[in-house]
């Protein structure tokens, strides 16, 4: 190997939990003495490797392409993807067509051999099965959540907040939703004309900006504040009621 890279990836919850850039630094710099390489150029990103639109890995990639590199060298196969469909796409695509072979230094292994190709594959897989379990737990996580009548997923709508637990709860903007009911149901004002009104006491909307009768129809329409917790998850609607988070004018507090 008469010219080799190294690419470095951590995510932001990876800096101290044993995947630091210092680490893998490390690692790889012991691999290359160790093999009588020579590390010519680093590459790095601070990213999460569910896809390879990242910086660093783009411009190490189009370097492979103009062939400045025999090898690339990584602290793991993860590093440089967690999908093993983006990553031997890279390598199939990429690395193999310009004669530079892919190294883990931790899993002791180079694609420049069969024997290294098919360990490259089950580290792969292994790497994306713990993906797909993550993300089952988030989704069942969530799941539980809207079970038990919480607030799982999407923004939380004006009038409510998240307390210590993470439950939602009432908050001091919830009076405004009232009123918006009230306007329209009780005294029968337009939708434009209830926004106007708004603005002209300039009460804030979520985002903080102007009232429009589309944001006014919008919390008329909101399930939520019927009472109604809907959520739809792993294509599956959860509903639940919450009664006591009702904000239509029919709770015990309107």
């Amino acid at each position: 190997m008469d010219k080799v890279a190294a690419y470095t990836r951590v995510s932001t919850n990876e800096q101290t939990d044993g995947y630091g850039r210092d680490t893998q630094r490390t690692k790889i710099n012991q691999y290359a003495d160790l093999n009588d390489a020579d590390v010519a150029d680093w590459y790095a990103d601070t990213a999460s490797g569910g896809d390879t639109e990242r910086p660093g890995l783009q411009s190490l990639l189009d370097a492979v392409r103009d062939g400045e590199y025999d090898a690339v060298l990584v602290y793991k196969a993860d590093r440089l993807s967690r999908s093993l469909k983006d990553l031997l796409t890279i390598i199939d695509d990429v690395l193999e067509p310009s004669g530079t072979a892919f190294i883990s230094v931790t899993e002791q292994f180079d694609t420049s051999t069969p024997s290294g190709r098919l360990f490259l594959q089950m580290i792969g897989s292994f790497s994306e099965f713990e993906r797909a379990l993550i993300t089952e737990r988030m989704r069942e996580g969530r799941r539980e959540k809207a079970e038990d009548g919480g607030h799982a997923t999407g923004e939380i709508p004006l009038g409510y907040e998240k307390d210590g637990d993470g439950g939602l709860v009432l908050s001091d903007h919830g009076e405004t939703v009232r009123r918006i009911y009230r306007l329209r149901h009780e005294h029968g004002e337009t939708l434009r004309s209830i926004a106007e009104t708004l603005n002209a006491e300039g009460v804030p909307t979520k985002s903080g900006g102007d009232w429009h009768a589309s944001t006014v129809s919008y919390i008329l329409k909101n399930d939520k504040y019927e009472g109604i917790m809907r959520h739809e998850i792993g294509g599956e609607t959860v509903e639940t009621e919450r009664p006591d988070l009702a904000l239509n004018g029919r709770d015990s507090r309107a």
